[in-house]
């Protein structure tokens, strides 16, 4: 539902102080250069760029510029999951996009000339300009993940969890992986932590342990080899986090599996395996909200 249409205007050097509210707000810029500070992220925006604030979200718009400032404006609500997660793919910012303002345009027209079917009118552009900011991201969500399951996260997540599977062997700072998005270091951090439930070491580290069960179960690399081609920093700290999350050591999961005819769909299905040894046995991706409860 849209629950308001029009064009805003901010006067020179003058600020929305910061605040949050129960539904979407979604900004195009006509005329002015701006700093929008989402969720302690700041962002330059200007000319032609479009912002998509999340509800709920904590932010505050400073027009820069020394000229009165004029965007396109709309606030929505919608209670539907599909529509949140559509939301969700679009992320904060869309810079030089003429698709939604030629669609706002026309939502703002037609909110002045009501008529009975312009209610209908007006959310179908609304759905046309979210599917068309969101099209990029909904097409990478069927780029396959290696390791872990992607379909439930925003788009610096979904990158960052791809970076971490195609650099695990690294030895990666929290610098290397922020690099990669193009949102600041305090946001991802957060927003990685409140999707997956886990921080970004984590989820490297359980790459890791995923990848080493698969080395440990069908290779014939020794420990040391394996702690090496998976990125810890020595045997020592491979062993630690390997048995902090599989239960049982690298080298007594070794044997159980090859000396005590310990046989995959026996692993698999025993009452306390670990979730991702499970994974990787089976040959499937790992879903965070199965092993939440072995963090």
């Amino acid at each position: 539902k849209i629950l308001m249409a029009g064009v805003s205007k901010l006067d020179s050097a003058g600020t929305f102080k910061t605040h949050s509210h129960p539904y979407y707000q979604l900004n195009h810029i006509l005329r002015g250069e701006y700093e929008f500070t989402i969720d302690g992220q700041t962002l330059a925006v200007g000319v032609g760029d479009t912002v998509l604030i999340q509800m709920n979200s904590a932010h505050k718009i400073t027009l820069a510029s020394n000229e009165t400032g004029y965007y396109f404006e709309v606030k929505f609500t919608t209670f539907t999951k599909a529509d949140k997660e559509l939301c969700s793919d679009i992320g904060v910012l869309v810079p030089k996009d003429s698709f939604s303002k030629t669609l706002l345009r026309e939502i703002f027209d037609e909110n002045e000339n009501l008529t009975s079917l312009s209610e209908d009118i007006m959310v179908t552009y609304l759905y046309s300009i979210l599917f068309k900011l969101s099209a990029l991201s909904r097409r990478e969500k069927d780029i396959p993940s290696k390791f872990i399951e992607l379909a439930a996260y925003s788009v610096p997540v979904r990158d960052t969890i791809r970076f971490l599977e195609d650099n695990y062997s690294k030895q990666l700072t929290l610098d290397d992986i922020v690099m990669q998005t193009a949102v600041q270091k305090n946001y991802l951090c957060r927003r990685f932590k409140q999707e997956t439930s886990v921080t970004i070491f984590e989820c490297l580290m359980i790459i890791r342990v995923r990848k080493a069960v698969e080395l440990l179960s069908y290779s014939n690399m020794t420990l040391a080899e394996i702690s090496q081609a998976t990125g810890f920093i020595n045997l020592t700290h491979f062993n630690r986090v390997f048995t902090k999350h599989v239960m049982i050591p690298p080298g007594q999961y070794r044997k159980h599996l090859k000396l005590q005819d310990f046989y995959l769909n026996d692993a698999t299905a025993e009452k306390n395996a670990s979730p991702i040894a499970v994974a990787a046995l089976e040959g499937k991706k790992i879903d965070f909200s199965m092993i939440n409860g072995e963090l």
